[in-house]
């Protein structure tokens, strides 16, 4: 049973007649399929303690429980739901009641406490809901623990129409468990190259004990293609390892029959916690192929209807503008999709899908993946622009027609702001896409690094470099990560007074794609603001080989409590978890900033192949090579722009949103 609301050690309840010797000293509310609700009472008096608790309100009553306990001692009971009322509070999703204690010794009197009670969820995730049975009829099903505590249970594989051995699992939070399963010469007789429908019996007995089937697909493996050699084979590893081959990367190939996952799909991607509704296979459903050939993680909605339930249901996190609202969308991804692809979108950690490979041919080369929750989408449509000199930039066509250049945007960049990450790797994802009115053409995906590694700027005053520990990562070419740390806070609280302002951090992006002599062929700079982190760096919180943080939402509550801006909205209730829904400190207020978009007369080719990082640049295809597509324009190759600024824009109120986001 998790704990689902705070500990009320040694607070006593509100009393309607004398204070009650008996307290309630822990209250666990969600229920699973034991229906049952635990309190924990304490007799705090120096007499023993008698009476009865139950649940009650016009919403859930349940039976009176009796309890003895000896003076000093605790006594934790079970407040069993009915098998309607459990049926009522699944369909519901909540129910609010009260606990109320009829207090008999060792003085008549009662008090109540409200609850929320909720429904269990399941804290049993798969990395992937596809078995890929390889010829010898094996494969791996990976479990993952999502919940707060220790998983436990077994599932049970029904392939084929057979069940298989029941597994035992126990996971620690966070943690995963491989199971290998091997099918009998029958099972593999009756599955194919194409993916299929089964299910998996899952029985949780920890954190909560529920138990349910859901629906995994099963296939054969595709017999691996003959490797032309000098070609490379790209496409046919398994999910996780390095690709030893080159070639095109999928531009001008063909999507491989069965599909073959990425480290951020298998590995990266989105678990369910507490605090979410939908299922890991509804967010697993949100993919697209990559360049590579291989599926990603792409863009969704915050909320989705979940096709099984017909409900509304949350993924916690949000990944920003709808990049179908971006008027070069299908330029873009039509792109970024192997020819023949039907399954398109921005594909997240591709660039580090291909620094797997890079980083196996090159020795000192770190690698780098990144959570899911971070990868943002920022979208900018007929962006007129304006030079250094605050003049409109004009171009003039074959008639002698003069006009304002416009430009359209449309950019996915990694930007975490709830954990460390950031404080010491410099290098995030970006897919950076303009296309403009003068004929610029830019589609690029790189590891954009602001500043150096194990650095950071602080976010208030000049720009004071902070040191961190940790990173192996290159260092960086120019840019910077401004964020927010407890010495710039302390200096900016005044009688408990903040503002977002001070929490407002911004990355400073410098790219450019270089070849192996330092010609620049484009450079491109976006910059990333953030106005609600949920952390920010705290060294005393730290040691000598990790970085510390603090959270924001933490400062509403204490003796120096701040009390303005969004922490006057959330101290008046007991403190909760930086992760609830309910904390303002999300990571989802943004805007973004654009500054230069050229394409130099260096880049006399329309599509060329650099490193992971931009540089490098060939136009022959390598070992990890990305490729890029650059076209010169007429107006802009020149030309010195004036810094553009998005309005600010929320994009996890209403929504389920929460950190880690």
């Amino acid at each position: 049973m998790t704990i689902a609301a705070l500990a009320l050690a040694g607070a006593a309840l509100p009393a309607q007649a004398a204070t009650p010797a008996t307290r309630v000293t822990a209250l666990e509310a969600t229920v699973g399929d034991d229906r049952g609700v635990r309190v924990t009472l304490k007799c705090a008096g120096s007499r023993a303690c008698g009476g009865t608790v139950r649940l009650k309100s016009s919403a859930l009553t349940t039976s009176a429980k009796s309890y003895s306990i000896s003076a000093g001692k605790s006594k934790t009971l079970t407040l069993t739901l009915s098998t309607a009322q459990y049926k009522k509070l699944k369909s519901k999703g909540q129910l609010k009641s009260a606990v109320v204690i009829s207090q008999k010794e060792p003085t008549k009197t009662s008090a109540t406490k409200p609850v929320t009670v909720k429904p269990a969820t399941a804290k049993l995730a798969l990395a992937s809901g596809t078995l890929v049975f390889g010829t010898d009829g094996k494969a791996v099903l990976t479990l993952k623990c999502t919940g707060t505590a220790t998983c436990k249970g077994s599932v049970t594989p029904t392939i084929a129409g057979k069940a298989m051995a029941k597994v035992s699992y126990s996971i620690r939070t966070g943690g995963a468990q491989r199971v290998t399963l091997a099918l009998s010469a029958a099972q593999k007789a009756k599955l194919s190259a194409t993916a299929s429908g089964h299910t998996l019996k899952v029985a949780e007995t920890a954190p909560e004990k529920l138990a349910y089937t859901r629906t995994i697909t099963a296939q054969l493996a595709q017999a691996p293609a003959t490797e032309t050699p000098g070609a490379g084979t790209p496409g046919t590893e398994t999910p996780g390892t390095e690709t030893p081959g080159g070639g095109d990367h999928g531009h001008g190939g063909t999507e491989p029959e069965a599909p073959v996952y990425s480290v951020a799909y298998t590995e990266r991607n989105w678990v369910p916690t507490e605090y979410d509704t939908c299922p890991a296979e509804l967010h697993a459903s949100y993919n697209a192929t990559g360049p590579d050939g291989k599926i990603y993680p792409t863009w969704h909605p915050a909320q989705v209807v979940d096709p099984a339930t017909g409900q509304l249901c949350s993924f916690g996190h949000e990944h920003g503008a709808d990049p179908a609202t971006s008027e070069i969308y299908d330029w873009v991804v039509n792109y970024l999709a192997p020819e023949g692809s039907t399954n398109k979108g921005l594909p997240f950690g591709y660039a580090s899908e291909e620094l797997n490979t890079y980083a196996h041919h090159h020795s000192g080369m770190s690698m780098r993946h990144e959570d899911n929750g971070g990868h943002k989408v920022f979208v900018a449509n007929n962006v007129k622009l304006i030079d250094a000199d605050r003049e409109w930039v004009t171009t003039t066509d074959a008639a002698g027609n003069t006009s304002t250049v416009t430009c359209d945007y449309l950019i996915k960049q990694h930007q975490g702001s709830w954990s460390p990450d950031a404080t010491s790797n410099n290098a995030h994802e970006l897919i950076y896409a303009s296309k403009c009115s003068d004929g610029t053409e830019i589609i690029t995906t790189m590891l954009s690094r602001f500043g150096n590694a194990n650095e950071f700027f602080q976010n208030c005053g000049a720009k004071t470099i902070v040191s961190t520990v940790g990173s192996t990562l290159p260092a960086g070419d120019g840019g910077a990560r401004r964020i927010p740390d407890a010495d710039c806070l302390k200096a900016a609280a005044t009688d408990g007074v903040l503002t977002q302002w001070d929490l407002y951090e911004v990355w400073e992006g410098d790219n450019k794609l270089t070849t192996a002599d330092g010609t620049v062929l484009a450079e491109f700079d976006p910059w990333f603001g953030l106005r609600n982190p949920s952390r920010y760096y705290d060294p005393a919180n730290g040691t000598a080989t990790t970085n510390g943080v603090s959270r924001p939402l933490d400062l509403a509550w204490g003796d120096k409590a701040v009390k303005s801006d969004l922490w006057g909205k959330v101290g008046s209730a007991e403190p909760y978890d930086y992760r609830d829904p309910r904390s303002p400190f999300n990571g989802a207020t943004r805007d973004f900033y654009l500054n230069q978009n050229r394409v130099t007369a260096a880049a006399t080719l329309s599509s060329v192949y650099t490193d992971p990082y931009g540089g490098n640049a060939s136009d022959a295809t390598f070992e990890g090579a990305i490729k890029q597509h650059l076209v010169a324009g007429s107006a802009t190759a020149d030309t010195t722009l004036a810094q553009w600024r998005s309005g600010i824009v929320e994009y996890g109120t209403g929504n389920g949103v929460h950190a880690p986001n």
